[in-house]
């Protein structure tokens, strides 16, 4: 099957297991990374965390190049399947397409 990469944005929501290694930024990133479809991820932003009882929610935006189907099928759809068949995924809000995955950089500073 013929496949295309596609850099996407999305907000995701993963669960990570209590006594992951590292930070709980990194188990959530792990959990992406596991993901079938994702290549890579450039970026990674955590906006909410919500503590359980054997495992904590956490909500992140990532940008990430998904290895997709080709296909006349719509590419946020099927960025947001792929996404969302990931092992401690438990919900995809939105996906987006983007230029890259490379985080924009940022503004020149000034010297003055």
């Amino acid at each position: 099957m013929n496949r295309q990469c596609e850099p996407v944005a999305a907000t995701l929501t993963v669960r990570v297991p209590l006594g992951a290694t590292g930070s709980l930024a990194d188990g959530a990133v792990r959990i992406v990374e596991r993901t079938d479809a994702v290549g890579t991820i450039a970026t990674a932003d955590v906006r909410r965390v919500s503590p359980g009882l054997n495992d904590t929610t956490v909500e992140l935006r990532v940008r990430v190049a998904l290895e997709l189907p080709r296909g006349g099928e719509d590419v946020d759809a099927l960025a947001r399947r792929a996404l969302a068949v990931g092992v401690g995924v438990e919900s995809v809000a939105d996906v987006e397409r983007v230029e890259s995955v490379e985080p924009e950089a940022p503004p020149p500073a000034e010297v003055g």
